[in-house]
């Protein structure tokens, strides 16, 4: 294994934390939450889902893409041009690590941004993710005493 970068821990790190977020979206079930719709919990969940695949998939695509393009310059046999420094890499043979690493930023940057989107719509339809307080509970809940006892009245 090549060494790791700066970028690539950081990929590592973001890549582990965007799989738990999935994840936590993915163990989510509409029966918790039964203020909201289940087409719009349905609809956030998989939104959500979608948003943290991307940016856990980027992330560990970068660390292995960065870690087989090191293996592979490394069997590489350059010739330096005349009067060019030895030690210099061919532009050719830099471009492909900077595309990836400007798709992997890209595609943070998505991630961050669709993400916050994505907290705000939970917010707006009401998914709370802590555990709620009895009054909280209370106040989400059906008012299926309230009804009924209106229904009795009529």
């Amino acid at each position: 294994m090549h060494h790791l970068d700066f970028l690539d821990i950081c990929a590592i790190l973001l890549g582990i934390s965007f799989t738990i977020a999935k994840l936590d979206a993915q163990g989510r079930k509409a029966e918790n939450f039964p203020n909201v719709p289940v087409a719009d919990f349905e609809r956030w969940r998989a939104w959500t889902m979608s948003i943290y695949r991307l940016g856990s998939g980027i992330c560990f695509l970068r660390v292995i893409f960065h870690q087989g393009w090191a293996v592979y310059l490394g069997r590489q046999t350059l010739t330096p041009a005349p009067g060019a420094n030895p030690a210099a890499v061919p532009p050719a043979l830099m471009y492909p690590a900077m595309a990836m690493d400007a798709v992997f930023l890209a595609a943070l940057a998505i991630t961050f941004i669709r993400g916050s989107r994505a907290r705000a719509l939970r917010r707006e339809l009401g998914i709370v993710l802590s555990p709620l307080t009895p009054q909280q509970a209370a106040a989400l809940a059906p008012d299926t005493e309230g009804e009924a006892k209106a229904k009795s009245d009529d």
